[in-house]
């Protein structure tokens, strides 16, 4: 464990003696501020960071006089994978099912309700794909309305939160299926908000750190 920390109001270093790990809390005796203990030590996995020079796949703007977006895509290698085995998957599948009945003009209601979870799964694959190709992971806020978005384009979830009541903005962990674990962000509060899981580590690290900025300089 580090023996001091940095303040990140005032930058003054945060002795041991002023840091209560059971309880979270690190207090700045030069300005008398607390901050949350676990945060200041993952601000150093976010490294140096410019609101200015964000890196690649990643976008910071102010929204005068009130607002600001920070915002992160989610495209990955992944998707040279997932397009061509949705093709092949859909193909097999869903040409096998409906396609055929299309074909011979007739409808089976047995095979079409037996082809609803292969529908499903296409639709799943094809959202999954879209955002490797092309999605995006915003939050907008103006005065304290805020807006999580995630999507491709104008299309996706969108989840209204409220920016004065966020109490901590923290770095989690997601478990998926077979035992995998992916980085997500996490706002709490009234509510709790996950977003952001599986984005590439810089991209979170930046999306995190400018949060974590504008939560702070709006007097957290």
């Amino acid at each position: 464990m580090r023996s001091k920390t940095l303040c990140p109001k005032c930058h003054s270093e945060i002795p041991l003696e002023d840091v209560n790990v059971a309880t979270d809390i690190a207090l700045c005796r030069r300005c008398s501020q607390t901050w949350s203990f676990a945060e200041l030590v993952d601000d150093e996995r976010t490294g140096n960071f410019n609101l200015k020079s964000p890196p690649r796949g990643t976008w910071f703007r102010e929204n005068p006089p009130t607002g600001f977006e920070v915002g992160v895509s989610t495209r990955s290698g992944l998707a040279f994978f997932l397009v061509p085995f949705m093709c092949i998957w859909s193909g097999f599948s869903l040409g096998g099912i409906y396609g055929s009945q299309i074909a011979k003009g007739q409808f089976n209601p047995g095979m079409s309700l037996f082809g609803i979870p292969f529908l499903i799964g296409t639709l799943f694959l094809g959202g999954t794909a879209a955002m490797a190709i092309c999605g995006k992971v915003t939050v907008s806020v103006d005065r304290d309305n805020g807006v999580i978005f995630t999507g491709v384009g104008p299309i996706g979830w969108r989840r209204r939160f409220n920016w004065r009541k966020v109490s901590a903005i923290r770095r989690t962990e997601k478990s998926g299926s077979r035992g995998s674990v992916s980085q997500q962000i996490t706002f709490e509060g009234e509510r709790q908000f996950n977003f952001a899981s599986g984005v590439k580590d810089e991209r979170l690290n930046f999306m995190l750190a400018a949060l974590r900025k504008k939560w702070r300089e709006s007097g957290r």
